[in-house]
């Protein structure tokens, strides 16, 4: 197979991802639950900051997802390698949004390449430590957003809510926050585009194909743009209705989301924005003493089954792959 046509199949496979992870996409989930904007309002903000993301800070957490995972010593990245990885993420990605359950795009995506690691070069063939690194920040970071989100509510509350009185001064209050929620919303679909669209280009810009990575990134926006407005609509109620939320509310479960993706990616951490905001409004409902959603059991397991899952695809899906010749 040539050159072009490599490429080509390479392009193809990571805008199916990135589409996946838009259809996944729950950033503007708070919004909607909130009642804020309209769906279609929603749908516009998100397709605007998926591609600027993507684009203006996707760069860094690409090069430590395509370079930083595999031992390169025992593994050398070749195209069957790069394809499978890009096909198991891309069907687990999918059937997981067909779903309507928000799954970690980074994890689908560091479970292929672990899958593939222990396959070609057993123990010795993932970088376990670049792992461990990323795995504590996986671990602290919904961990944080759930008791920054306890606080903040319970700060908000004590020495704002409770201080109002009659319903003007509360629904003036809401409204005030509602411009706030808006611009937190706004940054976390920045950082969140350009932290997951990485995941989808990243082990194509590890290999090298020859494709500038700010355009692998374009084309990665604009396809998670595209994911979010056909299939976003799904993950976005499911996730803006785990508990009832107001501005205030929603602006306390966004927050703690908003600054660790933001920083999250610039220093070039592949994090899971899907733990963290479903870990926030759990937070949310526990500091209001709130009920959540039934099927939260839901998203939790099928969390747990993304890494096993997306190794095990990596694995079945290489074999066939590398007969192709690719």
């Amino acid at each position: 197979m040539g050159a072009i046509e490599i490429i080509i199949i390479f392009l193809a496979i990571s805008i199916i991802i990135s589409f996946g992870i838009g259809a996944n996409d729950e950033t503007m989930a708070t919004l909607y639950g909130s009642k804020n904007l309209t769906m279609r309002e929603l749908l516009i903000l998100a397709t605007i900051f998926a591609i600027l993301g993507a684009v203006l800070l996707g760069n860094a957490v690409a090069e430590t997802v395509g370079k930083d995972l595999l031992n390169e010593d025992l593994i050398i990245i070749s195209n069957s390698i790069v394809l499978t990885i890009l096909i198991s993420t891309a069907i687990w990605l999918i059937l997981s949004s067909a779903l309507g359950l928000p799954i970690s795009t980074t994890h689908a995506t560091i479970g292929s390449i672990i899958g593939i690691g222990l396959l070609l070069g057993g123990d010795m063939g993932v970088n376990w430590l670049s792992i461990l690194e990323m795995s504590i920040w996986w671990i602290l970071s919904p961990v944080i957003g759930y008791i920054a989100t306890y606080y903040t509510y319970k700060l908000i509350h004590k020495f704002i809510i409770n201080k109002l009185s009659g319903f003007n001064n509360f629904a003036k209050t809401e409204k005030k926050f509602s411009y706030i929620l808006l611009v937190v919303i706004c940054w976390t679909a920045f950082s969140r585009a350009g932290n997951d669209c990485s995941n989808a280009v990243g082990i194509v810009v590890g290999v090298g194909i020859g494709i500038e990575t700010n355009l692998l990134l374009l084309f990665a926006g604009l396809s998670l743009a595209s994911g979010v407005v056909i299939l976003g609509r799904g993950v976005i109620k499911n996730v803006g209705t785990i508990t009832e939320l107001h501005p205030s509310t929603a602006f306390a479960s966004e927050i703690p989301t908003a600054i660790i993706l933001f920083f999250g990616t610039v220093l070039g951490i592949p994090l899971s924005g899907s733990h963290m905001i479903v870990a926030s409004v759990v937070g949310l409902a526990k500091s209001r003493r709130a009920p959540t959603k039934k099927g939260l059991w839901k998203i939790i397991a099928i969390w747990l089954l993304t890494f096993p899952a997306a190794a095990l695809l990596s694995v079945l899906l290489f074999f066939p792959i590398s007969l192709l010749g690719v």
